[in-house]
């Protein structure tokens, strides 16, 4: 079950290092993916690593367009 355990904001900014108030602010503008609990908001570890890779893969796309031939 600790496997399953939900992280806290304080939780994805010491992964992602960040502060607290970055990853507060992205998840208020919907920018990374959180459950609401109520008035908690919680975060899937396993969630915060894909959302990590998309982030990364899209920025490679970006930085590294395909040529047309």
């Amino acid at each position: 079950m600790a496997r399953d355990r939900l992280l806290t904001a304080a939780d994805v900014a010491e992964r992602l290092s960040v502060p607290v108030s970055w990853v507060r602010e992205h998840t208020r503008s919907g920018r990374i993916p959180h459950i609401q609990l109520g008035h908690y908001v919680r975060y899937r570890e396993e969630t915060i690593v894909g959302w990590v890779a998309e982030q990364e893969a899209a920025a490679f796309r970006r930085h590294h367009p395909r040529i047309s031939t």
